[in-house]
């Protein structure tokens, strides 16, 4: 099993996802902005009535795995803050546009 050589840090991932999505159309911003290489990047996502906070675990084979952490405004506000607390180095991230996946690798579709 080979692992990735390189990773990008979260503070270019951020910004390079930002303008992605806003040059399709859609919404990103930034909610909270973390270390230079955060530990970990959580991706609110928002669009229609749906609200889900997503996570990012970890893979030996270095691919990009994000799973349904908390769905709900009240839940993912809560989750979002125990995460800061918990990892003051995360970048927390909101998007709003039809199928994140296509720009967010590993992303699970549908939702």
């Amino acid at each position: 099993m080979d692992l990735p050589e390189h990773r990008l840090p979260a503070s270019t991932q951020v910004p390079a996802l930002v303008r992605q999505v806003q040059g399709a159309g859609g919404f990103a911003t930034v909610l909270h902005k973390g270390s230079l290489w955060g530990a970990a990047l959580l991706l609110v996502h928002r669009h229609g009535p749906f609200v889900g906070a997503y996570e990012k675990l970890p893979s030996l084979s270095g691919a990009d795995n994000w799973r349904l952490a908390a769905e709900g405004e009240q839940p993912v506000s809560e989750f979002v803050n125990k995460q800061r607390r918990f990892d003051p180095d995360l970048w927390v991230l909101e998007l709003d546009i039809a199928a994140p996946e296509r720009f967010v690798p590993g992303f699970p579709a549908g939702r």
